[in-house]
Order: structure tokens, then sequence, then C-alpha cells
């Protein structure tokens, strides 16, 4: 049985920060209904440079290959064409300094007859509305592959007339339930089908999706005639012969002239405008005109032709000039903006702010660029050098090989390290139910904190020559002379926080859901805690903020990267100055005490360590320097001691010379 596929695309949602693209392509006027379809569903997130250059690499390459060799098995065509564009984006990633080109989201399928072949790679997904029915069929194919391997289980299937098939960049069942979803497919429309989905998404948080819907029908006979011929039935004659119904044709030459048209009609829709399918059609048109069926109304025909030739003519050559003006003016804004990457420097060397300005304005041109398809290499070279130039104006110092002190998965193989904690000069590393003390490089064995409780900060309390735990319940544990023991107050049980610090014989206790800083006072003669004291006053919003650190001053990380400081309970006017050009993506750690002249800003997700001065005069922080540890994975913690700096992972120490 023929199908025939329907099909349309959607963009959901308004969220720019990835990209997304839908792709399809067949070879029906060439091999009819065995060479098939090719549908690309693809979002790129995290790689904006890269990401259309992605997209067009998987399209092309998919494309060759499939149809490469349209006799052979069908099966075999698609593993074939999955195994090249496996080989393309592995080599694309090896070129890449941390060989990360973003996350891929990504549908690849194609139909041959009634055959449905498809395979994925992310969170995107197929998914199948059979008689009301849905059944997501890439379930699974993502599992168990290599790293060099993009895509590499297939899923195939036979189609029936009247199924709907939807492609997902993201999984759509996190949103909508099955049968929402199966209500939402009208088997008559696949735009209002598309539509239904939207409006239920339009409900729910998420980013922009984009969808593909397949609306498979029977080809009709007609259909099939109309595939084969390609021949304007209007300007056809049609002669029957007695009994046998022995049918000839008759074709005139205006009809041979509009079917050598729709010929090449169809050819541009599939392949585009180019001069070696202007010959041949001119070709196909000559042998047609001048065959022995030649009529009278060549006069006609030849008029046709003239006027043809001339609007062809006019049509090139407009559109060769505009294509110019584009490529020209394209030309000089590569070359502005290789002139401002230059001008920067020089600015950069007395006004940093103006440089910061200069080189954004060039970022958003190279970008432009870019998106155009033109100068593709040249735009992204540019836009390589603009984030050197911004990094030697944020004086970014990039770690590529630091030194691991400690490999703490050669103690435990499942390692998963929160932070640090530091008393008197002993360093001690802790997960949420275990603590190990590290000497020099040496990593202790493992004491347990306790059993029922997970640990979610830590703190060295001098004071006392201990180590003091908070726990997610609220409570405080102290390991002292190799003991562990719930600490007391005399409020009978301690606020909730996020995170504490120390200071002579307190200790503060960050709380963002209430707003406040908890301090209680160690009293020795009692053993115990004082009250919980509130240590900020009314009015100052701490509900975005991560950590905490001191050195006779408070300073509270929030999560936009602002530092809040605090002196006797007193929000202080403090700025930032010499911004960086790059913001923090997720700050998670602030660290400094009364020795250091710096404080410490840990953007972990993106291994970074941000460094301020301390400006004794105004009291503000100045940015001085970042330091950028490629390929580490998260930093988790920070210490610093003398001119070394210390760095946590979920399974090894860093040691880097400041």
């Amino acid at each position: 049985m023929s199908l025939k596929a329907n099909y349309e695309f959607l963009f959901v949602g308004k969220d720019e920060t990835s990209f997304l693209e839908n792709y399809s392509y067949d070879l029906f006027q060439d091999h009819g209904e065995r060479s098939g379809q090719v549908f690309i569903n693809l979002e790129v997130q995290n790689n904006p440079v890269d990401a259309a250059e992605i997209g067009t690499m998987i399209f092309e390459t998919m494309q060759k290959v499939f149809f490469e060799h349209v006799d052979s098995d069908p099966y075999e065509r698609f593993e074939s064409a999955l195994k090249a564009v496996n080989v393309v984006l592995s080599e694309f990633k090896s070129q890449k300094l941390s060989t990360y080109i973003g996350n891929l989201n990504v549908i690849v399928s194609a139909i041959v007859g009634d055959k449905l072949f498809l395979s994925q790679c992310g969170d995107a997904e197929a998914y199948l509305i059979r008689k009301r029915f849905v059944s997501v069929v890439s379930e699974g194919l993502s599992d168990d592959l290599s790293e060099s391997e993009t895509f590499g289980n297939i899923a195939s299937g036979q189609i029936e007339a009247g199924d709907f098939v939807m492609f997902s960049s993201t999984r759509l069942l996190r949103y909508i339930s099955k049968t929402d979803l199966a209500q939402c497919v009208n088997k008559k429309s696949i735009v209002e089908s598309l539509d239904d989905v939207k409006d239920v998404l339009s409900t729910e948080s998420l980013g922009r999706v984009g969808l593909t819907g397949l609306l498979f029908s029977k080809v009709t006979k007609a259909e099939e005639l109309g595939f084969e011929n390609q021949v304007d039935t209007a300007n056809r004659g049609i002669m029957e012969s007695g009994d046998s119904r022995i049918a000839t044709q008759k074709e005139t030459l205006t009809g041979k002239f509009v079917s050598v048209s729709k010929k090449y009609t169809n050819r541009v829709k599939s392949n585009g405008v180019n001069l070696s399918g202007v010959y041949e059609w001119f070709s196909d048109f000559y042998k047609s005109l001048f065959s022995k069926n030649f009529g009278k109304d060549k006069i006609l025909a030849l008029l046709i032709l003239v006027i043809l030739v001339l609007t062809i003519g006019i049509f090139i050559a407009s559109g060769q000039q505009a294509q110019r003006d584009e490529i020209e003016k394209l030309d000089q804004v590569l070359i502005s903006v290789q002139d401002r990457i230059s001008e920067s420097a020089t600015k950069g060397n007395y006004d940093k702010d103006v440089a910061k300005t200069i080189l954004d304005s060039a970022y958003l041109d190279a970008k432009s660029v870019l998106d155009s398809g033109i100068y593709r290499e040249k735009a992204t070279l540019l836009l390589l050098e603009i984030e050197d130039a911004r990094d030697k104006l944020d004086n970014v110092q990039k770690i590529e090989n630091p030194v691991v002190l400690t490999d703490l998965s050669a103690k435990k193989a499942d390692m998963n390290a929160l932070g640090f904690a530091l008393v008197d000069d002993k360093v001690f590393i802790y997960e949420k139910g275990l603590v190990y003390e590290l000497i020099v490089d040496q990593l202790q064995d493992s004491l347990v904190i306790d059993e029922e409780e997970d640990v979610i900060a830590a703190t060295g309390f001098d004071n006392r020559k201990s180590v003091v735990f908070l726990t997610k319940s609220g409570k405080l544990i102290e390991y002292k002379d190799g003991a562990m023991s719930f600490m007391d107050n005399e409020d009978g049980a301690f606020m909730k926080g996020d995170a504490i610090a120390d200071w002579s014989n307190r200790i503060y206790m960050l709380d963002s859901e209430n707003n406040q800083i908890w301090r209680y006072t160690y009293k020795g003669t009692r053993d115990k805690f004082g009250v919980a004291e509130e240590y900020i006053a009314d009015g100052v919003d701490l509900s975005s903020s991560e950590d905490l650190a001191i050195d006779g001053s408070v300073y509270v990380l929030e999560n936009t990267g602002d530092v809040l400081k605090f002196y006797a309970g007193d929000k202080q006017e403090m700025f930032i100055n010499n911004v960086p050009s790059n913001v923090f993506s997720n700050p998670t750690a602030i660290y400094t005490n009364e020795k250091l002249d710096n404080v410490f800003v840990l953007d972990g997700e993106e291994e970074r360590v941000f460094v301020f001065m301390k400006d004794t005069k105004t009291g503000n922080l100045v940015y001085s320097t970042q330091y950028h540890f490629a390929g580490v994975g998260a930093i988790r913690d920070i210490y610093v001691e003398g001119n070394t700096m210390y760095l946590l992972t979920k399974d090894k120490v860093l040691s880097v010379a400041l």
C-alpha cells in the first residue's frame, strides 16, 4: 500500500536561549517511492556559535548518505547514514578544546513506503498516535551508547493510513498527558493538531520547543498518476478506440511547454536555482518542442519561450546583484568588527568600560553575520577573537592542567565531597554523612558523622578546636577529639540554615528562607550555645543568598553574583568596581578571612573563581582577576592558604599557585 506523509512544523514558547530547527528532504521526483523521505527535529542548547552549523552538518550528512544508494535495503541505508553522522560529529568535537559542542536533543527519521525508521539523542522524543492511543516510539534509543556515538539504536515499524506521528525536541509528556495529547490530534488537519498541542503547552512553564507533525494517508490513483507523469492534465487530449479501449495521447506544443516547466519547477523546489538546472530545463524543452508531434502553435510557444528567457535573465541578474550587495554589506560588517576588536585593545589600556562596550557591539554584529549563513567561518573566528579580547580585559587566567593534590576516588569510588572545613592547621573534607581528614596530600579513613542526619555545610570552630556540621534538619553536630556529639542551645533547638561560618566564640547561620543570619554565642561554663540572636536588621532581603564568609565584617553571596556586606548587623554601602564582562552563572561559595586581602567567589558549574581585592579606604570590592579551569567538572568549595588556592570537586582536590 502506498502512503503519503503530510507534515507541518511548529515552534512553541518564547525562550531564545537554544537553537531549534526542522529539516525535511526527499528525491521522489527522481526515484519515486523507494527513495523515501528524511525528517530531522533538532535543538542545540548552550552553543549559539556552532548550533546552526551542527544542524546543517547532521542534515547534509544524513541526506547525502541515505539517498546515495536508493535501491539498497532502507534499514541499512538509515543505519549507514547514522554512522556517518556520528563520525562527522565526533570529528567536529575533536576540533574543540573541551570536546563540548552543546546539549543535542535530536530526532532523526526516515520513511520509505510504509516503514518508519528513527533514532534520537538527548531529550527529543517521537510519539505515534494510532486510534487515540499514544506510544513513545523513541523510548530507550539513547541508552548504552559509547562516548563516540551520538546516535546508536534504531526503532523501526510499519505505518498505517490514519497514523499521526509527532517529533518533539523535549519530553512532552512532562507537560501533557497521553490522553490530552491524543485528544489534540485531529485526523483531518495537522495544523489544528499542532495548534491544540500549543494551547495546552502554553499553560505550562517550559522553554521553546520544536514540533514536527506527520499525518499518513493512502495515495489515490490520481495522485500516483500525477506523481509519475508530472504533466498538466489540462493540456492532454484522450482518444479512445473501439472496445479494446486502447488510449493514445496527443500533447499540444503549449502542453509540452507547461510539462517541462512544471518538471523544472519541482526540481527548483527540491534543489534550488542553479545554472546546470537551467541548462537541463532548456535541453528538455528543446527535445520536446522539436519532436515529431510538433504542432501548428509553434509561434505562440516560441513567443512564450522568448518572454520566459527574458524573465529568467532579469530574475537571475537581479538575484545575483542582490546577493552581491548582501555579501559586500556583510563583508563591510566583518571589517568593522575586526577594527573594533583592535580599537578595544587600545581603549582597554585606559578605559575598560568603553572597551567592553565596543566589544559588545562587535559581538552582536559578528553574530548577525554568522546567523546569515554567509561568511560563517570568518564570523566564527571573529567571535573567538572577541572572546579572547574580553578575557584579556578581565585578566582571565586559563588553567588547563591544575595540579591534582589528591584523588579522593582512590579512597572511595563513589566519593561525593561537599566541602572543606578548616580548624587550626587541619583540613577536613566532608560528605553528607562522612568526614575525612586531609594530611598534606593523603586522605585518612572516614568517620561517620551520623547515620540518620544529612550534612549540608560545615565550619571549623577555632574557639573549641573542633569542626561543626550543619544538617538538613537544622541540627549542629560537633567533631572534637575524635568523637561526634550533638550540640545544644538554650532555646532547645537551632533554627534551620543554609550555610554556617564561625567568628571567635560565635557561630553564624545563614537562613535565606527567613531573611536572617542567626548568631549563636557559645557559653563554655554551660557547655552549650545561648539563644538565637537576629544579626540582620529588618528589611534586608536574603531570599536569594547562597553562602557567607567573615573577616570581621560579614559577606553574604547572592545567586545573582551580588555581594552584601554587614558590620554589627547593619548593611554597609559597598560597590563592586571594575566589573568583569562575563557575569556569574550560578555562584555558590564565597571565601575570605581576616588574614586575606582578597575575597574569592566560586562559580562552580562554570569552573571559574573570581578574585576581588578589598579596598580598605572605601570598603568596596575591586575585581582583580579570574581563574578558569576547563574540564575539571563542577567545583564545590574553595580555600586559600598563603599563595596557594585549593579547590574541591566531587572526587578531587586541586591546587593552584596564585
